[in-house]
């Protein structure tokens, strides 16, 4: 973490509030690092929307407001309020990004870089990530299928960047299945049924590959259960039951009144950490303010755009390689 003594990087931010359970590994504790990161774009776009509307601090009043606006209806409070979102957006996460993926789609053929200011990039970087990891959360969520499948689109430029082979050739093959490789029944089933729902209740839905964790791991519990009984034939009967016993065994357990077991962590409460970061970001590292001229030792490169490195020609290049490949019988699963 070399980064550490600069203002603004994760590296910086993550000694301020002495979170030692976040590593640079982040298959070590993949939860610590998630809690992290998020807390820290929390603390980004507060910062946009008080460097957007002129505000010393959070509490702040606001000057830019309408006149009489508090005498507006709802509906017309929610309309402006949309129109100030769509402001912040276009200042700190679209200003440059748009341009860069119509050059990928092949719309327009260069971008000017503008780059004056590094430092700026580097937050307005966290910002997009942390967005876009945001966005594919709530899609999840609401089990919005349609959404899942424009989301895997931008991860697809986030593996290129990052240069992960297989990820990407896994969201080019999801991309393929749904637009061509398989029927319309199937393709409406993979984008449809993408998500489960355990609980019950609006926003509560998880992705099927998490639910097969739990799955597993109720199984392998049933298993270890089994001792000198462990069988073939009662492994497959644990298989095949382990869904219907868990629910059984939650429903006598809310007969007992007894506390079931939650899947999530208690969190603290992350006020005093938020007000740090707030402080550093916004008062002391100024990381939202354009001020030409500076950059982080560490990371004097960093572009304007997250998309900015990917060479176009050869993303198009890549994936009608794959289209022939797969066109001419190539199996994909």
């Amino acid at each position: 973490m070399a980064s550490a003594r600069e203002g603004g990087t994760l590296s910086q931010l993550r000694n301020l509030i002495n979170r030692r359970n976040v590593v640079s590994d982040v298959r070590k504790d993949y939860h610590a690092v998630a809690d992290f990161f998020d807390l820290v774009v929390d603390v980004h776009v507060v910062v946009a929307i008080t460097e957007h509307l002129e505000m010393d601090n959070i509490n702040a009043q606001v000057k830019c407001f309408p006149r009489l606006i508090n005498v507006k209806t709802q509906e017309e409070k929610y309309t402006y309020l949309k129109f100030l979102i769509g402001q912040v957006i276009d200042r700190f996460v679209h200003q440059q990004m748009s341009s860069t993926l119509q050059v990928i789609e092949g719309y327009v053929n260069d971008v000017n870089e503008r780059g004056e200011d590094k430092i700026y990039n580097y937050a307005t970087a966290i910002l997009k990530y942390g967005l876009l990891r945001r966005v594919s959360l709530m899609t999840t969520a609401v089990g919005d299928g349609g959404r899942c499948m424009r989301n895997w689109r931008y991860s697809m430029l986030v593996f290129e960047t990052g240069h992960k082979t297989k990820y990407k050739l896994e969201c080019f093959l999801l991309q393929a299945a749904t637009k061509a490789l398989l029927s319309p029944r199937l393709s409406h089933q993979v984008v449809c049924n993408r998500f489960i729902n355990l609980s019950g209740g609006e926003g509560k839905n998880l992705d099927g590959d998490y639910v097969m964790e739990l799955l597993n791991r109720l199984a392998k519990k049933r298993i270890k259960n089994l001792g000198p009984n462990h069988t073939p034939a009662a492994v497959a009967r644990i298989g095949k039951t382990v869904m219907a016993t868990n629910d059984i065994e939650q429903h006598m357990l809310r007969q007992l009144d007894v506390a079931l077991q939650s899947r999530e962590h208690t969190k603290r409460s992350v006020a005093a950490d938020f007000e740090i970061l707030f402080h550093e970001l916004k008062n002391k590292s100024q990381v939202l303010q354009m001020i030409p001229g500076r950059s982080h030792e560490h990371y004097n490169n960093i572009s304007s755009d997250i998309f900015s490195d990917i060479d176009a020609r050869a993303l198009h290049k890549w994936i009608q390689d794959k289209k022939q490949e797969y066109a001419g019988g190539k199996w994909a699963f």
